[in-house]
């Protein structure tokens, strides 16, 4: 005899009476892209506001680079204004099994890939003003690809020479093709690219 499927939670927006402002919602996106598909509304608002509860903590989401970002804020507040980012389309639910979980629309995702690349790039600015290019591994290791891509193309677009340390101490750590993509921003920067390792990566 085959298992009952369980209903799905239903989901229930609350708005709030004024908008977020745009650092609200990059919050919101960025807090979600820290745990996508891995937490729900009620997740993402205990991340914002800096909850200690003992879901948070048990999850490690206290070290998440946007915890507590809203903490001025009550949890009603945030709540409503991810519920917010839900009905204009900047985030989207998704459903494991009966659970909903927040995603990224695609709207979304292309501001949260904006948003990486600005904080990429202020973080590659401090090593290389601190003399300390190797601490870009493994800080990017968790990035994704699209991200990866989108840093070195501004690199070129606003000739930061500047970074070029960053990038050389970034590449040996690599796969082919951001090797590849390094390569092509070093020489856009009028240097000279690196050898590929012999044991190629895929």
């Amino acid at each position: 005899m085959s298992r009952r499927q369980r209903p799905r939670i239903p989901v229930t927006l609350v708005l709030p009476a004024e908008p977020p402002t745009r650092d609200e919602i990059d919050a919101i996106l960025m807090a979600t892209d820290a745990v996508v598909r891995g937490a729900g509304r009620s997740g993402v608002t205990l991340i914002l506001k800096g909850s200690r509860s003992r879901k948070v903590l048990a999850q490690e989401w206290d070290k998440l680079p946007d915890y507590g970002r809203l903490q001025h804020l009550t949890t009603d507040e945030i709540a409503r204004k991810v519920d917010w980012c839900l009905h204009h389309d900047w985030l989207r639910i998704e459903y494991n099994h009966e659970v909903p979980l927040l995603v990224h629309s695609p709207q979304g995702w292309e501001r949260v890939k904006a948003l990486w690349v600005a904080r990429v790039l202020d973080w590659f600015a401090e090593w290389a003003a601190a003399g300390q290019p190797e601490s870009v591994w493994p800080s990017l290791e968790p990035i994704h690809r699209e991200i990866k891509f989108r840093v070195l193309e501004t690199i070129a677009q606003e000739q930061r020479g500047e970074l070029a340390p960053v990038l050389r101490a970034w590449f040996p750590h690599e796969v082919r093709a951001v090797r590849e993509a390094l390569n092509r921003t070093l020489q856009a920067l009028g240097q000279s690219g690196l050898p590929h390792p012999r044991r190629s990566q895929v």
